[in-house]
C-alpha cells in the first residue's frame, strides 16, 4: 500500500469542496463495505466526528487523556435536552457547568476527530485495494467507467445534511475560532497514516486488541522486563489505542514494538466490542423525541413468522438486533455462548443465522463449518458479521460455507434487507446458490 495519497485524493477533494463552500451541517460518509461515519462542519471547518468503530472507547480515551479526573458517568444530560451526538453533548455540558475549560474540550474534540479521520483513510485505502484485486476476477463494467473511477469515486459516498448540529441549539457548536481547518486536519492525519503504512502497519487496525497466543515462546524471545510489561498490558480487552493512552506513548511506536511478536504469531490481534454507553438511556429519549427519528413498523411476531438467530458474544449487539428484527415482525433468538450454538440451532431450526466472526472460544469460521456439517442446517443461510471487512475474510467465509457477509456496525436498513432476502420461502435455495457462486 504505497500510493495512499492517490487513493485518498478523491476523498480529500470532496471534503475540501465542502470547506470552500463554507458548509454547515453533517456529512454522512459511507464506504462500499457498509462502514459509516459522520463529520460535522461549521462554516466549512470541522467541529465533530461520529460513528465508526468503538465510539464509546474513543470518547473515554480522549477524555482520560485530557481530563483524567472527570468521571464520564457523572455527566448527566437533562431529559429535555435534544442532541444527535451524546459525546459532543457531554463535552458541551462540561463547559456549560464550568467543569472544564474550552481549550481542554477543543483538545478532546481534535483528538477524537483525528481518530475518526485516520480510520476513514485506512478504510478507504483497504477498500480501494480490495476493489483493485477484485477487478482481476470481474469483467469490465457495462457503464464504461475507468478503472480509476471504479477504484476511487465508487469506494465511498458522501451525503450532506444541511444545518445538522451535534447538540441542541441552545448549546450550539464551538465558535469558528475553535473549529479545525479541514485541510490542516487532513494533512496531519495523512502524515500519521503514511508513517503507519511505512512501518508495515497498514493492514492492522489500531482498534484491534493484542492477545498473547504463545506465552512460553514469547517469554523466550522477550527480555524479562519486556515480558513482564507485555503480560501486564495485554489482556485481549484493551485495543492498541487504549494501550497507547494508558502508557501515554505514541500509538505508532507502541504498535511498532508489538509488530515483531505479531508477525511471529506470538501475539494475536482480536476484535473487541465497544464499552457500554453510560448515556444510552438519554440517547434513546432524545431519539424518541426527535420528529425525524427512524421508525420501524411493528407486526405480530407469531410462531409462523420467520425465525432469525444471532450468534454474538456481545449482549449489546444481540439486544439491538432483537429490537430491530422483532419490530419488523421476525422471531429472534440471541446466542452469546459459542458452546450453546449448535444445540439451540437444532432446537429452533431458524430461517437465517447471523454469526459474529470473532467469538471468544470458537471463531465464526469454526462455528459456520460445524453448522454446515449438520444435515438439518447445511442449507440454512449464514450471514457473517464482522468489523474487519477484507477480501481474505470474504474468501475464507465462502470456503467454510457462509452465505453472505455484513459489516459491523450494520446499517439498520441493510440488516433488514438481508433478513428479508433470506428469511423467505426458497431461502435455502438462495443460500445454496450463494455458497456455490
Amino acid at each position: 500500500m504505497t500510493s495512499a495519497p492517490n487513493r485518498n485524493e478523491a476523498f480529500f477533494s470532496q471534503l475540501n469542496l465542502y470547506s470552500q463552500q463554507q458548509f454547515t451541517g453533517r456529512l454522512d460518509i459511507q464506504l462500499v463495505t457498509g462502514q459509516q461515519w459522520g463529520l460535522y462542519l461549521s462554516l466549512g471547518n470541522l467541529v465533530w466526528a461520529t460513528e465508526g468503530l468503538h465510539p464509546v472507547r474513543r470518547f473515554r480515551r480522549q477524555l482520560a487523556s485530557t481530563l483524567p479526573k472527570v468521571n464520564p458517568k457523572a455527566i448527566s444530560p437533562r431529559q429535555s435536552d435534544f442532541f444527535e451526538c451524546w459525546d459532543y453533548h457531554a463535552l458541551a455540558l462540561l463547559v456549560q457547568r464550568n467543569l472544564a475549560q474550552t481549550d481542554d474540550v477543543v483538545e478532546i474534540a481534535r483528538g477524537l476527530i483525528a481518530e475518526v479521520l485516520f480510520d476513514l483513510l485506512q478504510a478507504i485505502e483497504i477498500a480501494a485495494v480490495t476493489q483493485q484485486i477484485a477487478q482481476f476476477y470481474e469483467k469490465p463494467r457495462d457503464r464504461g467507467e475507468s478503472v480509476e473511477e471504479f477504484r476511487t469515486a465508487s469506494t465511498f459516498k458522501i451525503k450532506p445534511k444541511l444545518g445538522a448540529r451535534p447538540s441542541s441549539k441552545d448549546l450550539g457548536i464551538f465558535p469558528r475560532s475553535r473549529s479545525w481547518d479541514i485541510e490542516l486536519a487532513l494533512s496531519g492525519t495523512q502524515k500519521v497514516w503514511e508513517k503507519w503504512s511505512q512501518m508495515g502497519l497498514a493492514l492492522y487496525s489500531p482498534n484491534l486488541a493484542p492477545v498473547i497466543k504463545k506465552s512460553e515462546q514469547l517469554q523466550a524471545k522477550a527480555s524479562p522486563s519486556t515480558y513482564k510489561n507485555l503480560v501486564a498490558l495485554i489482556d485481549g480487552r484493551r485495543t492498541m489505542r487504549d494501550i497507547s493512552v494508558l502508557l501515554k506513548k505514541d500509538l505508532v511506536g507502541v504498535c511498532q514494538s508489538l509488530l515483531p511478536y505479531i508477525r511471529r504469531q506470538l501475539i494475536g490481534l482480536v476484535e473487541v466490542p465497544d464499552l457500554p454507553n453510560p448515556y444510552q438511556s438519554y440517547c434513546d429519549l432524545a431519539r424518541e423525541a426527535t420528529p425525524t427519528a427512524e421508525r420501524v413498523p411493528t407486526f405480530d411476531s407469531s410462531p409462523d413468522r420467520p425465525c432469525i438467530v444471532c450468534i454474538d458474544d456481545s449482549p449489546r449487539v444481540c439486544k439491538a438486533m432483537e429490537k430491530l428484527l422483532t419490530g419488523a415482525g421476525y422471531r429472534f433468538i440471541g446466542i452469546q455462548e459459542a458452546i450453546q450454538a449448535l444445540p439451540t440451532l437444532l432446537q429452533h431450526k431458524p430461517d437465517v443465522i447471523f454469526l459474529d466472526l470473532m467469538m471468544p472460544i470458537a471463531n465464526g469460521y469454526e462455528i459456520c463449518s460445524q453448522i454446515r456439517r449438520v444435515s438439518n442446517l447445511k442449507d440454512t443461510p449464514v450471514i457473517i458479521l464482522t468489523s474487519q471487512d477484507g477480501l481474505v475474510d470474504r474468501v475464507r467465509a465462502k470456503v467454510v460455507g457462509a452465505t453472505d457477509f455484513l459489516t459491523k456496525p450494520a446499517d439498520k436498513q441493510k440488516l433488514l434487507d438481508i433478513a428479508r432476502k433470506y428469511a423467505t420461502g426458497g431461502s435455502n435455495e438462495q443460500s445454496a446458490k450463494a455458497r456455490s457462486s
